[in-house]
């Protein structure tokens, strides 16, 4: 199967959960030094947090595996490129999306995903914020049917 990539946004990726982008509306404090937007995106996390890098590699490999973590969502922010974040809806159709820099994005708990793609660069990094002892604690791995994925 192929699919294309779509460019995000919070109406087209909201049954995994949610997109930050620069607001449109005016911010909460504007100061000559700087402007300040509250509460742009919620989400809970039970205990303490952690924050990682990951770093993904082009590749004209199809996507085989996905995992999910049941106990915490997971925010993705690119730092150097932009990347394609693929997910699988609860009916098992794969959708994949554009996250820009300057975006951020909350996969909920319990959604299929698998690893990013760098977007426009050979390689691409970005934060990853989760649940302290995810990656040894919270990780369910399975196969899935081989995607290739276009930006």
């Amino acid at each position: 199967m192929k699919i294309q990539s779509q460019v995000i946004d919070r109406d087209n990726f909201k049954q995994f959960g949610r997109v930050l982008k620069k607001p449109l509306h005016e911010p909460m404090a504007k100061e000559q030094k700087f402007s300040f937007w509250s509460d742009l995106v919620n989400y809970k996390i039970d205990g303490h947090t952690e924050i990682g890098l990951c770093t993904v590699y082009h590749s004209d490999t199809p996507l085989k595996t996905v995992e999910r973590h049941l106990y915490t969502p997971e925010i993705l922010i690119p730092v150097d490129a932009p990347f394609v974040l693929p997910v699988i809806a609860d009916d098992g159709a794969v959708h994949a999306y554009k996250v820009g820099i300057g975006e951020a994005v909350v996969i909920d708990n319990g959604v299929w995903h698998g690893p990013c793609l760098p977007v426009g660069k050979p390689e691409s990094t970005y934060y990853v914020i989760f649940r302290k002892g995810t990656p040894s604690e919270d990780v369910e791995k399975k196969e899935t049917p081989e995607v290739t994925i276009t930006e």
